[in-house]
């Protein structure tokens, strides 16, 4: 997959795909959790569109990452493109608050959803207290602290 021109409109949502995505599958209460939330809207991109680019950035990442507990060179180096690509804070807080959201929404926390939703927070220097300062100042789209 090039990337490049994805940086642009598409860039949130592929970082939100490879959060979401980082267990190896595509659960579906997590893209209920996504509607409720009314993320594509927020991120400017349809649910099939978002499914498209979830599927790919599983077949890229997130199967593999069920046979390791790091992130490897390679993995590393396609998610840190697509985080990059995500140009300013607001969009990168609300990615992760999306991204939280939709990878708890199946009551658990996988250890492969734990380390990439972790590096991403990690890379773009987001703390779980921000997001939950956004959550409270009322931001779309984040979940609630409850």
């Amino acid at each position: 997959m090039n990337y490049s021109p994805l940086a642009g409109r598409e860039a949130p949502a592929l970082a939100l795909a490879v959060i979401v995505t980082a267990s190896g599958r595509l659960d579906e209460r997590a893209l209920a959790e996504l509607d409720r939330h009314h993320a594509f809207e927020h991120l400017q991109v349809n649910r099939a569109r978002f499914v498209e680019l979830a599927r790919a950035c599983m077949d890229e990442v997130g199967v593999q990452l069920c046979d390791c507990s790091w992130l490897r060179t390679n993995h590393l180096m396609y998610i840190n493109t697509l985080l990059d690509a995500v140009p300013d804070g607001p969009t990168r807080l609300l990615v992760c608050g999306l991204g939280l959201a939709a990878i708890t929404a199946d009551g658990q926390f996988t250890d492969d959803e734990r380390l990439v939703y972790d590096h991403a927070l990690a890379h773009w220097h987001i703390s779980s207290d921000d997001i939950a300062r956004a959550s409270l100042q009322g931001r779309p789209a984040l979940p609630s602290c409850s």
